[in-house]
């Protein structure tokens, strides 16, 4: 499976907090095939997702009296966590978790300048690679702005220095603007005011790969899951917009196996027990 060197300032990893860390086990396990096993020896211990052996993600146990629904959190990669912790809030940010070492290095929980989730992640190691771009794996990453759309889109882009292009549209209802870098877009926003109630805050989501949309719902459905959106045809691919067995939204996006190359650098780094 190939990974990619992450910029700082990227999407670099995702978490999912569960009511039911065993149950969004076995959901992720069926419908994407990820390998999911705890980190830690707690009574609830994180729960780390891999795939082909890769990292792709982690199971948080909520709380009992967590105030929030089961959601999916996207961490940016930093190279000054604090620092950029106390740029957030210079940007009108808040700190919702500060800095704490974690299995990984060390994360934080925010909300940007008009109210979206997000986290921040400093690796404890040198090397930055995702996996990304294939089935079982993150495949896209949005911010969905129910409100305060251009707050949202400046306070990205000084806090991660991120070069924004505003997206043509022939619909003048529908505003998206691109985070790129070197020209690549990276990550999406959305200006989705009015269109969900006044009380749903901003929201940032990942969009993961699945080689059969069709089959990937059907198997949600059948473990508890709900389709929000039926499968439908985009100028991206075909995608499906589903909670899963807890609760959690997640957008499924059908997109073929990447092509079979020579091993390279980060194969070793991200799956060091590979033959």
């Amino acid at each position: 499976m190939p990974a990619f060197e992450a910029e700082v300032g990227m999407p670099y990893w995702i978490d999912l907090t569960t009511s039911d860390p065993r149950k969004s086990a076995h959901f992720y396990e069926q419908v994407l095939g990820w390998e999911i096993s705890a980190e830690t020896q707690e009574e609830n211990p994180y729960q780390m997702a891999r795939l082909q052996g890769l990292p792709i993600a982690g199971l948080i146990p909520q709380p009992d009296e967590a105030p929030m629904p089961d959601t999916w959190v996207t961490y940016f990669l930093s190279k000054d966590i604090d620092g950029d912790c106390e740029r957030t809030e210079n940007l009108g940010g808040r700190i919702l978790a500060a800095p704490q070492p974690v299995e990984l290095g060390h994360m934080a929980l925010l909300a940007d300048a008009a109210g979206g989730m997000f986290g921040l992640i400093q690796p404890s190691g040198p090397e930055h690679f995702v996996a990304g771009g294939e089935p079982g794996t993150p495949v896209w990453h949005e911010l969905t702005a129910t409100t305060r759309f251009q707050q949202a889109m400046d306070f990205y882009g000084e806090l991660f220095n991120w070069e924004i292009r505003a997206m043509e549209s022939e619909d003048e209802n529908f505003i998206y603007a691109t985070a790129e870098e070197d020209g690549a877009p990276f990550a999406g926003l959305w200006n989705a005011e009015g269109q969900f109630p006044p009380q749903v805050p901003s929201f940032w989501q990942t969009y993961l790969g699945v080689r059969d949309i069709d089959a990937a719902a059907k198997k949600a459905v059948e473990l508890g899951g709900e389709i929000i959106r039926e499968p439908w045809d985009s100028p991206f691919g075909r995608m499906c917009l589903l909670a899963d067995s807890t609760g959690a939204t997640i957008t499924l996006t059908e997109v073929e196996d990447a092509p079979e190359d020579e091993p390279t650098e980060s194969d070793d780094v991200l799956n060091p027990t590979r033959d």
